[in-house]
């Protein structure tokens, strides 16, 4: 499957690159996006790459996106 990235935040809204996982990789994903309030955070976006702080972080939502299923 395709998937992305989306960080919502009070500063902005970010989305990633997209990425080819399998299943298997994606739910690791989901059980590692558990503790994603626990620090700071980092992303390849399209025009470059996303370092967020730890406190933007706390007041912030994640959303890994399933682009395409198939994919």
């Amino acid at each position: 499957m395709v998937i992305n990235f989306k960080l919502i935040t009070e500063v902005g809204e970010f989305i990633s690159d997209e990425m080819r996982v399998t299943n298997e990789q994606y739910q690791n994903l989901l059980e590692m996006s558990k503790t994603f309030y626990n620090g700071g955070y980092d992303m390849w976006i399209p025009s470059g790459f996303l370092v967020a702080s730890p406190e933007i972080i706390k007041k912030s939502i994640l959303i890994i996106q399933i682009v395409n299923q198939d994919g």
